[in-house]
C-alpha cells in the first residue's frame, strides 16, 4: 500500500509492525495521555529518529527519547511497554540530549532479548506529544509493516500560524 496522503512525514522508528496507539496494551498510550499516534511491534533492535531534529530528551532509564522537529513538533519513541523497571539494562543510547538528528538517523541499540527475557512486551509508542497535538490540524497513519527510518507511518499538517 503506498501512503501518498498530504503532510509532513513521520517515518518508522523501527523495524516491524505498526499499530494504532489505541490498539497498545497500556491505557495511559492507548488513552492517548501522553499523546497521538501509532505504535511498533519491533521485530529488530535498533530505534531511529522518527524526524529531522534535536533529541530534546532521552530518558534516564535509556527507554525514551524525544526529538522536537524544525517546526516544534515533538515526537516520543517509548521502547516497550513498562521498561523503566529495566533500569537501562538492554538498551544503548546513539545520540545525546542536544543531538541534531535526521530522520532514519539510529538513536539506540535495544537489545530485545533482554526484554523478552524480562517478559515485557517490546510494543513501542511513536507520538506525537501532547504538549505539541494541538498544533496539528490533521493527523494521517498507516499500519502494516514497515521498514525503520524508510517507511512513513505518520502525515501532519499543523495549524497556521
Amino acid at each position: 500500500m503506498i501512503f501518498r496522503d498530504k503532510g509532513n512525514p513521520i517515518v518508522a522508528a523501527m523495524n516491524g509492525r505498526v499499530v494504532a496507539i489505541g490498539d497498545v496494551d497500556e491505557p495511559i498510550f492507548a488513552g492517548k495521555v501522553v499523546g497521538d499516534g501509532v505504535a511498533i511491534i519491533p521485530s529488530s533492535g535498533e530505534a531511529v529518529a522518527p524526524i529531522s531534529g534535536i533529541v530534546s530528551f532521552i530518558g534516564e532509564q535509556k527507554h525514551t527519547y524525544g526529538i522536537t522537529g524544525f517546526d516544534g513538533l515533538e515526537v516520543l519513541l517509548h521502547i516497550g511497554i513498562d521498561t523503566v523497571k529495566l533500569n537501562g539494562e538492554g538498551f544503548s543510547p546513539q545520540v545525546k540530549k542536544g543531538d541534531r538528528v535526521n530522520a532514519g538517523d539510529l538513536i539506540c541499540k535495544v537489545d530485545l532479548d533482554v526484554l523478552r527475557s524480562h517478559h515485557f512486551d517490546l510494543t513501542s509508542p511513536v507520538v506525537i506529544t501532547s504538549a505539541s497535538i494541538d498544533k496539528v490540524k490533521r493527523l494521517t497513519i498507516r499500519t502494516g509493516e514497515a521498514a525503520a527510518g524508510q517507511t512513513v507511518v505518520m502525515r501532519y499538517v499543523l495549524n497556521k500560524a
